[in-house]
């Protein structure tokens, strides 16, 4: 019997829902976060079948920063629609994306609408700003 078996690793990054706050407790403006799951997954003929390494994120509408969750019980209660507020004690700074976009560092998301974009692309594929 002859058996070809294809599988392979990947990285997938979700967005999980979308977070309206009063105040930003990072720089205190009125905004939104975005909450991403990020982990990587063994596939065998496409279909999943481990998960691991998962890390939670939050990108922030106000001040352009992506954001780590550090603290797992609120990365929990966020990805299962609980509001719980968020303080710099849960989080670690991933990404500044202002000020990566300022300074011309060579970055792999778009300063524009904070998507992940090839370094090689010349323009967004998701929102058509220019990246050089």
């Amino acid at each position: 019997m002859f058996f070809i078996g294809i599988f392979g690793i990947e990285e997938r990054a979700k967005v999980i829902r979308q977070i309206d706050v009063e105040i930003c407790p990072f720089c205190t403006r009125k905004g939104s976060y975005t909450l991403f799951k990020v982990y990587n997954y063994l596939h065998f003929f496409f279909i999943p079948v481990l998960r691991w390494n998962t890390r939670y994120f939050i990108q922030t509408s106000c001040c352009s920063k992506v954001y780590l969750i550090t603290n797992p019980q609120v990365a929990y209660d966020l990805e299962h629609g609980k509001d719980v507020p968020i303080t710099l004690a849960d989080v670690e700074l991933f990404r500044n994306l202002q000020r990566m976009y300022q300074e011309g560092i060579d970055s792999d998301f778009c300063p524009n609408c904070g998507n992940r974009v090839s370094k090689n692309f010349l323009y967004c594929p998701y929102c058509g700003q220019k990246l050089e």
